[in-house]
């Protein structure tokens, strides 16, 4: 699955499945490691969702934030669920790199770096240790 067929919600590079969503990276060189994690089935606010099916997503964000730091090196992953632009469930994994970053006590949307792609070896390489990563803790 790379997208929903309900509201159109496209992922980036797709990583792996998870337990009730798929993780994908998405494109942004100032945060190398940042993810999107979508929600399996069309849901538009995470209060609507029965609690089994919370409880299977936060699982999910937790096992992808641990393979993010694992394969970034970064010590805190930023999550967000906004909803804002697209009606569906996903929440953003952004590993923060305090060290590297001009404002790291602000809001990786308030970052003043120009958003460039990654290098497509990076991508690459990015994408294949976070998808080991995960599947080593599906296990």
């Amino acid at each position: 699955m790379s997208g929903c067929d309900v509201c159109g919600f496209q992922l980036w590079t797709p990583v792996a499945t998870l337990g009730v969503s798929q993780l994908s990276l998405y494109d942004d060189s100032r945060f190398p490691g940042r993810c999107i994690l979508m929600l399996n089935d069309h849901h538009e606010e995470l209060d609507e969702l029965e609690e089994g099916l919370l409880l299977k997503f936060m699982k999910d964000i937790q096992l992808a934030s641990k393979a993010i730091k694992v394969v970034t090196g970064s010590r805190r992953v930023n999550v967000a669920v906004l909803g804002n632009a697209v009606a569906h469930v996903h929440a953003h994994l952004i590993p923060r790199f305090p060290e590297q970053e001009p404002n790291p006590s602000q809001s990786p949307w308030n970052d003043t770096r120009e958003k460039t792609l990654l290098q497509a070896e990076v991508k690459e390489l990015l994408v294949q240790q976070l998808r080991d990563i995960v599947y080593q803790q599906l296990v």
